[in-house]
């Protein structure tokens, strides 16, 4: 007799039997996270007020937040870039039937984009902890008043269900993914400009695009042949620690003389119109405005009659640096007037910044092409589609218990709730993503610009001299009553 094997049956009993082993050995067995409510929770001081307010500061990530985002399946993605066509060859003809000179032929330089690989979880949960308060002196309708996320600091976060930072001190999820949101948000804001592969980790469970540090620079190279390719290059150029403030027209000259190379470059390659911006930190903006006024309306040569006096206006000095400062604290209005042209100035956290002696700091200016031709992208963030059709979702579905995976953001971020242990959960997210600079030769940076604000602001970085935080991270934790029953 001949046994007929259902291998659907069979299948569906693999699969089984291997999530019922995964789900054993995953998260921990012992809650890492310190709760908000209940003993012991940060919110569970008896009579605590409604109000709260966070003096925290998040990273204002400027370019980031105005850069195209697009999904792609591509890994390794070639872009070309026409560098020129060689020299004609050949000597012209001496008689009316001799050949003429040879044309050159066309050369390309390509380039490419890596992917980086951002990833971050929770903190471990007892789910039997949540929803519990200490007693009647406790509180569930905390509200935070102010939202330190909505100052353009969220452009790189992954959203999720639940995800209220008003409600942060109301319940457990909201206070777990308002913590991720935050660590996500600092870590990961200066890899636009500072992104290199040679920090991956050896596995390759993290990774870093090219930053603006590597991809603003000199010295391309084909992406196949490593020959130089001197046509992409950008324009960079170091102002030599000089200090913004006593060499005023030096700055001038340098980003006038850098934008109109920009700009004739553009115009002869046939690619205006072109939206430029320039990026650096707040505290050098500053300092700049200070000076650049006075400085705009006469670092050029002059004619002036011997014996005469070339008087500056005061009041046309002030009105154009309030002009340029615009709404300086929301980040609207910015700019620099450049041979006329009133060029976008995008302040942004992330741009580095280095401490060079008291109160002394050295930033760089980047100039970033947004579009050319009126309107087409030639800055902007890719990531990996996990949506993608036949990818990662698809696949959890098949051989991945439950609703173990999901996305958000579009296909973006790639979530994954890790197999419990009894009651202890936990959530991660992550995702690959990369910047594209399809243009670098009407990019630049002027680098090594020196500053002396009077008092560095506050810094978002918990890594920074000028971060600060205090106070606790968590409650009085209470016995399960204050005495035994008897004596």
């Amino acid at each position: 007799m001949t046994t007929q094997i259902d291998y659907q049956a069979l299948a569906n009993a693999l699969l089984s039997e291997q999530s019922q082993r995964v789900r054993t050995k995953a998260v921990s067995s012992t809650p890492s996270s310190i709760y908000g409510h209940g003993p012991g929770g940060l919110f569970s001081s008896p009579g605590l007020s409604r109000p709260l307010f966070s003096a925290m500061i998040l990273p204002v990530a400027g370019l980031q937040s105005m850069l195209p985002v697009r999904s792609t399946t591509e890994t390794n993605p070639l872009f070309g870039i026409i560098t020129g066509v060689t020299a004609t060859t050949g000597a012209n003809p001496v008689g009316v039937c001799d050949d003429p000179p040879t044309s050159g032929v066309s050369k390309l330089c390509t380039h490419s984009f890596v992917f980086g690989r951002f990833s971050r979880q929770t903190r471990v949960f007892d789910i039997d902890r949540a929803g519990r308060v200490t007693n009647r002196g406790e509180f569930l309708d905390l509200t935070l008043m102010n939202n330190p996320f909505d100052r353009g600091t969220s452009a790189n976060v992954p959203s999720a269900p639940g995800m209220n930072p008003q409600q942060m001190a109301q319940n457990e999820v909201a206070k777990a993914l308002f913590e991720f949101a935050v660590s996500w948000s600092r870590d990961f804001a200066k890899t636009l400009y500072t992104g290199n592969p040679t920090n991956n980790t050896a596995g390759g469970g993290y990774k870093e695009f090219y930053g603006l540090e590597t991809l603003v620079n000199t010295g391309y190279r084909d992406a196949e042949t490593g020959a130089a390719c001197a046509a992409a290059d950008a324009i960079v150029r170091s102002f030599g620690s000089l200090n913004v403030a006593t060499n005023a027209a030096a700055l001038a000259k340098n980003i006038t003389n850098i934008f109109r190379n920009l700009k004739f470059l553009a115009n002869r390659a046939g690619l205006d119109p072109v939206k430029w911006v320039l990026t650096m930190p707040f505290g050098l903006f500053y300092e700049i405005t200070e000076v650049w006024p006075i400085s705009y309306m006469t670092y050029r040569a002059t004619a002036i009659p011997s014996g005469s006096t070339n008087f500056v206006n005061s009041a046309d000095v002030e009105k154009l640096r309030d002009e340029m400062r615009g709404d300086l604290y929301n980040n609207e209005g910015q700019f620099l007037l450049i041979d006329g042209q009133k060029i976008p100035v995008v302040i942004d956290s992330a741009a580095p910044e280095v401490a060079t002696g008291t109160g002394a700091y050295l930033a760089d200016i980047y100039f970033i092409p947004l579009t050319v031709l009126g309107g087409q992208p030639v800055t902007y963030m890719e990531h990996f589609n996990y949506d993608t059709p036949g990818g990662a979702v698809e696949m959890a579905r098949q051989f991945a218990p439950g609703d173990s995976y999901y996305t958000s953001d579009g296909g973006r971020f790639l979530w994954h709730k890790k197999p419990p242990t009894n009651f202890c959960v936990q959530v991660l997210a992550k995702t690959e993503p990369r910047l594209m600079l399809l243009t670098p030769y009407i990019s630049a940076r002027l680098a090594n610009v020196q500053y002396f604000p009077v008092e560095h602001e506050r810094s978002p970085f918990t890594d920074n001299y000028y971060w600060v935080n205090g106070g606790k991270t968590a409650g009085d934790a209470y016995a399960p009553s204050y005495y035994k029953p008897t004596a």
